[in-house]
């Protein structure tokens, strides 16, 4: 696996693809208003977002991370696509684009170097993912079925 700064075309249209098809998308995120379209994709680029993307040998898209600042801190989200779901993944590919993150001008330009996610609470594998890296319960979300974590490093 390889980790990439960005999406080309072709991930581009692999993203969509599993946006729109991949029912744990479906369930678990507010993807298919992020990345319905190329159109979407850049206007959600807009709002401050860093992408990176995780390519198996043929090029081909099997996960995404994001961070941005927004609120009193930076948010994140990860998705494992396809045949590497399951696979453990997840931990590392979410370290690696952070310590990543962490590096640029964005990141260290900013005072709060709070992250923040809102994730799924019955989204049992990426709360365990989180919980790994140091991130603990902050409040509810945006819904019963959801939770703030937050890291403080």
């Amino acid at each position: 696996m390889e980790i990439i700064e960005g999406l080309d075309e072709k991930n581009l249209d692999q993203l969509i693809e599993y946006t729109m098809t991949d029912e744990s998308v479906a369930k678990f995120t507010s993807d298919r208003k992020r990345f319905c379209s190329p159109e979407g994709y850049r206007e959600w680029l807009k709002k401050g977002r860093t992408i990176y993307c995780m390519v198996d040998d043929k090029g081909d898209l099997t996960g995404i991370t994001w961070f941005g600042f927004e609120g009193d801190g930076f948010t994140l989200a990860i998705r494992v696509y396809g045949s590497a779901r399951g696979k453990g993944l997840a931990l590392g590919f979410l370290k690696e684009t952070m310590e990543r993150y962490k590096k640029t001008d964005e990141y260290k330009g900013q005072k709060n170097k709070r992250f923040w996610l809102e994730v799924s609470k019955d989204n049992v594998a990426a709360m365990k993912t989180y919980e790994k890296l140091g991130f603990e319960f902050e409040r509810d979300g945006s819904g019963p079925d959801k939770a703030i974590l937050t890291l403080l490093r």
